[in-house]
């Protein structure tokens, strides 16, 4: 059933975000017990997930990611979701960082592409690596074309990527203008996490990933996630 909801999704609701300094604790539990049922309440919602970075060399630039997958319009479950945040019928916390949160809408460019060689996963039994990326000035259609047909098959043929899927990120009147213009939400076996981002990155600018000179590399962001709450949608 999940991976069918995320194969069906057209677009994606991405939150990344921080909790205020010393409420790690309660955001996480408003988030899951509170927050993340109620957004997969809404209608096109397929699925959610809360989800903590993984342990990682460098300080983290969000330590929690929120993803709902969904069915529609995108702008316009998200305009539901602002009115129902707001009628007082959801239990609201003030443990969100709000100037550090990333809140994007994203259009599916891909649908949720299958690794040929490392099986499906469910849930909580992998890992949600997250790339934000932009192309260099001018250059959207061939960065598109070379991430589709080129970079996703690359990626996915390293052993303990499960599956990956592609967005465009689009500005919204009532969020602050994003930074990325591309979100690709990649799944990894969380028992194989640290071999397969070993090879990723023994692979990475080699002959058997070849990365794009259309690809700005001064404005990434790519980090790992590990669920914490997950839901399925009311749709």
């Amino acid at each position: 059933m999940k991976g069918k909801m995320m194969a069906d999704a057209n677009a994606i609701l991405l939150v990344m975000q921080n909790p205020k300094e010393g409420s790690a604790a309660a955001h996480r539990d408003w988030y899951v017990t509170h927050h993340l049922p109620d957004v997969c309440g809404v209608p096109g919602v397929l699925r959610g997930e809360f989800a903590a970075v993984a342990p990682a060399a460098d300080q983290p630039r969000w330590s929690n990611a929120a993803l709902y997958w969904l069915g529609g319009d995108g702008a316009a479950i998200l305009g539901e979701v602002f009115r129902r945040a707001g009628s007082g019928d959801w239990v609201m916390s003030d443990t969100l960082d709000g100037a550090t949160m990333l809140m994007a809408v994203g259009e599916a460019l891909t649908g949720r592409v299958r690794s040929a060689i490392t099986p499906d996963a469910e849930g909580k039994d992998r890992l949600l690596y997250i790339v934000l990326t932009n192309s260099t000035p001018g250059d959207d259609a061939a960065f598109n074309a070379w991430y589709d047909d080129v970079h996703l098959p690359d990626v996915l043929a390293v052993p303990g990527f499960v599956a990956a899927q592609r967005f465009r990120l689009a500005d919204h009147p009532a969020l602050k203008p994003s930074p990325f213009r591309y979100a690709a939400i990649y799944e990894v076996l969380a028992g194989e996490a640290e071999s397969a981002f070993a090879g990723l990155a023994e692979r990475a600018g080699t002959e058997r990933m070849v990365l794009s000179p259309t690809l700005d590399t001064v404005n990434i962001h790519a980090a790992a996630f590990a669920p914490e709450g997950v839901c399925a949608g009311s749709a």
